[in-house]
């Protein structure tokens, strides 16, 4: 079983693209916060690339921005290709099916 549900908070600004003129994809990173601390006490967390498709590309675009905390559950797909120094990468990122608001987006602080 495939099957991944997360809660954590978006690391980057959301920037949602158009793949082939018609479908939207946002990518971002989920920071989620380990449930222990540190030895020295300091919180830990993971950052899990994510992936929006779709509709739900469309609502983090409108209801999120960086920094929000959000829940998801998805599945993991892994992908691998060759970049310019014509080396492997591999990549293993969850691909969200479901979007959850744990909190409203901030509005930008005045500089």
């Amino acid at each position: 079983m495939n099957q991944v549900s997360l809660i954590g908070r978006l690391v980057r600004p959301i920037q949602v693209q158009q793949v082939n003129g018609e479908r939207q994809v946002c990518n971002n990173t989920l920071a989620v916060q380990r449930l222990r601390k540190a030895d020295e006490g300091q919180p830990q967390a993971d950052f899990i690339p994510v992936v929006f498709w779709g509709a739900t590309a469309n609502l983090v675009e409108q209801y999120c921005a960086k920094g929000n905390q959000i829940g998801v559950n998805g599945h993991l797909v892994s992908r691998s290709y060759v970049n310019k120094q014509e080396q492997h990468v591999y990549v293993v990122e969850l691909v969200v099916e479901e979007l959850y608001f744990v909190e409203a987006k901030r509005e930008q602080e005045a500089v």
